[in-house]
């Protein structure tokens, strides 16, 4: 379960004019401090893009260009496969052509010849242009810039990822992390679109909706230039030119404006399927061609690649899953899968998806008999281009960035690598556990969801890296009701009450809490507006939520039904007193608090605030220290190392042996809720003939229509059928409910351990009540 908390710094309103207090917190938390910063940001402006000349050897750049044109050379224009590659080739391309400049592109094989500049590939080009311009990659290319020249080639550098100490002896090597540049953050479409600017001037501003898709695309920043790039292309693509950008915005159903959200999701994947599962020259082709059959061949290309691209995906987020349900979580502090049949073109996509999931940096490998092409995401704080670093010598290759990268890495070191990864990650972290957890930018309730709520959001738009789409903590609210929609129930679709105002909610991923409407929630979210049928309401785009322990009403039937979910022997939990507790929580790890009773639930969770709380099942790989009320040990499948039993041991040790196998199993003493729990339910010997004689003429369907046919509370009949099921008179099942008659047989209520233990508690509680 994600805790769910404010972002820390939280400020008071600003009074600033005609902007909602609300809005004037969110802006100073994104470092927009003062009214005139806030008008800035509001409203982006072509005149806050630098001057392209103050990159690093721009002049210089330019001036051979110039001088190639007009010598009538030809230049070649050298790529990357993504989204960010491709668009950095459209861009130049396109420029070249109205500079006057013939050209040509020369996008590499990302599964023959893998990322960046390759020798072979460069040679071969020597022989047809006279000078190699790169984007989006050259950097960290020493020898291979070497080559060119030794070729005869003259050769400018356009990229925009970390540089060695050493340059490549390029003519000249344009970035924005070189030099004074005030703005560090372009992406390769980003510089390649300055180059752009320097050559053609206001010429280049149509070539700005390209450099706006790579923008969002390749994750860097939506702040400084990054932000006016892609607000101001992102309002060109509705009407665009591109036959093929049209094509493919029609194939993904985009009409109308089109938002960040929409070219990360919709438009990114289909581009960068291509690269991945077959050419990146067709989403390029996509890009350039002016012919509407043409961009209609190719966006149809795009779509069936797209699908098979998510297919694959789904393959190896499967397998990769299912590897990291068997990793030891606790002490590790990355994770790396690596599998045979996995597309190297995928890995990044689950690697992220993982990352996401468990917010342990990750590393994906696709396996090619003694080689593994893999990509890297990171999570949290970690800089996962530093980690790699500190293993950089098992690659045969490798280059990225703080967020992600990607690397070669013979088969025979993956082992070595998972151990080291980990250490460096920990060494970055201080050695505590990633714990998921999602930081709101501030405070609405569910009366604050309106449209004129959602419009101010817009403002705050294009979302993404450095300026992401606001949470907004909504600190309780109940639901009336959880559906699971979407193929396979993934989603959740809710009812949200707070306050007697009522918002729908849309949950995307949260399938599983489908039918958990017990208690209250803390919901991390985000306003939207809904369009249905002509109709314009606003509701909640929910993130995550976390159950409120609290709010959790009495429930003695559900209790007593936990009570019963395990089968009993003989064998004894180790006793634990509370004080020896204490330190087995020390890590934050491995430890399960299992929980009958809702006070004994509440009173754990309040001694160890720190412990995650979870209702009837606890399956997180991470296995963080957890609450669990009424748990069954068939329901636990996170590899916790300790189970504690705090309502006391009731002979189910063996159940919880056989769940988690590498776990020692603790008791706590019997507590005083389980001992009013029992005294409750407890049901005399007649009153048990009786039972088992209705049951004979009817068998119940559920607990209540048990109490129905008994003429006893719930508990009481949960624990009638309980001690009818451990003498053999019926077969008793708690998840999913059933009772099944046995062949009549003679037994004693005192056969069964429930019956005893129950009978012992009245007659205590009888005691020292005086009856």
């Amino acid at each position: 379960m994600q805790r769910i908390c404010l972002a820390p710094g939280t400020v008071e309103a600003p009074a600033w004019p005609g902007i909602p207090g609300w809005l004037g917190r969110l802006l100073i938390s994104r470092g927009v401090d003062s009214a005139q910063k806030a008008d800035a940001f509001l409203h982006p402006s072509l005149d806050q893009l630098l001057p392209p000349k103050l990159l690093h050897q721009m002049d210089g750049a330019v001036a051979l260009l110039t001088c190639v044109r007009d010598a009538g050379e030809r230049a070649v224009i050298y790529g990357d496969y993504d989204v960010d590659g491709v668009s950095a080739c459209a861009i130049l391309k396109e420029t070249f052509d109205l500079f006057g400049l013939s050209c040509g592109v020369y996008i590499p094989d990302r599964h023959q010849e893998g990322y960046g500049l390759n020798q072979a590939a460069v040679e071969k080009l020597a022989g047809e242009y006279q000078v190699l311009v790169t984007v989006d990659c050259g950097i960290t290319s020493v020898q291979e810039v070497e080559a060119a020249k030794a070729a005869g080639m003259r050769v400018i550098v356009t990229d925009h990822h970390r540089h060695l100490e050493q340059l490549p002896p390029a003519d000249a090597v344009i970035s924005p992390l070189l030099g004074d540049y005030p703005f560090p953050s372009l992406c390769g479409a980003g510089v390649a679109w300055k180059l752009a600017t320097a050559l053609l001037g206001e010429k280049a501003m149509p070539l700005l909706e390209i450099a706006a898709l790579a923008t969002v695309a390749d994750m860097v920043p939506l702040t400084g230039e990054n932000r006016v790039i892609a607000s101001f292309g992102l309002r060109q693509l509705p009407d665009t030119q591109r036959p093929g950008l049209r094509a493919v915005m029609s194939r993904a159903g985009i009409q109308g404006k089109v938002s960040s959200e929409q070219v990360g999701f919709q438009i990114a994947p289909r581009m960068n399927a291509c690269g991945r599962l077959d050419s990146a020259m067709i989403a390029l082709n996509m890009l350039l061609t002016r012919d509407p059959e043409e961009a209609e061949r190719l966006a149809l290309r795009m779509e069936s690649l797209n699908s098979q691209r998510r297919e694959e995906e789904d393959l190896v987020i499967r397998e990769a899953l299912e590897q990291v349900r068997q990793m030891n979580l606790i002490d590790a502090r990355a994770i790396v899968v690596c599998g045979d049949s996995w597309n190297s073109g995928v890995v990044g996509l689950a690697a992220g998806r993982i990352a996401e999931k468990y917010a342990y940096p990750t590393v994906a490998l696709a396996r090619n008999e003694d080689v593994c092409v893999g990509s890297a995401r990171s999570a949290g704080d970690v800089d996962i281009y530093a980690a790699l670093s500190q293993c950089s010598d098992l690659f045969v290759k490798f280059g990225g960035h703080k967020q992600a990268a990607g690397l070669t890495i013979p088969y025979d070191r993956v082992g070595e690598f998972r151990e080291r990864l980990s250490r460096a990650v920990s060494e970055q972290s201080g050695g505590q556990a990633p714990r998921p957890g999602i930081l709101c930018d501030g405070e609405l309730t569910l009366r604050d969801v309106t449209p004129d709520t959602v419009r101010w959001l817009e403002m705050l738009e294009p979302f993404g890296i450095g300026n992401a789409n606001p949470r907004f903590l909504c600190r309780e609210a109940r639901p009336v009701s959880m559906k699971a929609v979407g193929a396979d129930g993934k989603h959740l679709r809710c009812l949200l009450q707070q306050d007697h105002e009522s918002r729908d909610g849309i949950f995307f991923g949260g399938g599983d809490l489908a039918g958990q409407t017990d208690g209250c929630y803390r919901l991390a979210m985000t306003p939207t507006v809904n369009e249905f049928r002509g109709r314009i309401s606003a509701e909640c785009r929910l993130y995550g939520m976390e159950l409120l322990p609290e709010s959790l009403e009495d429930h003695p039937a559900r209790e007593m039904l936990s009570l019963l979910a395990d089968p009993r022997h003989e064998e004894k939990a180790e006793p634990l007193t509370e004080e020896e507790l204490t330190p087995l929580l020390a890590c934050g790890q491995g430890t399960l608090l299992v929980c009958r009773c809702r006070e004994t639930a509440l009173e754990m969770h309040d001694r160890y605030p720190q412990t995650e709380f979870s209702v009837g099942k606890a399956m997180d790989p991470l296995a963080f220290d957890t609450v669990l009320l009424y748990g069954a040990a068939g329901r636990v499948t996170a590899p916790y190392r300790r189970i504690v039993l705090c309502d006391g041991g009731l002979g189910e040790t063996a159940a919880w042996e056989r769940a988690c196998p590498a776990a020692r199993v603790y008791a706590l003493p019997e507590s005083q809720a389980l001992k009013r729990l029992l005294s409750r339910a407890f049901v005399d010997v007649d009153a048990l003939r009786n039972c088992y004689q209705l049951i004979r003429g009817r068998l119940p369907r559920d607990v209540y229509d048990a109490a129905a046919l008994f003429s006893l509370t719930p508990p009481k009949a949960a624990f009638a059928l309980g001690v009818l099921g451990e003498i053999g008179l019926i077969d008793f099942a708690v998840s999913p409910f059933g009772v099944r008659l046995l062949p009549m047989v003679k037994r004693s209520p005192e056969e069964s351990p429930l019956f005893r233990l129950a009978r012992m508690g009245k007659e205590e509680t009888d005691v020292s009540h005086g009856v």
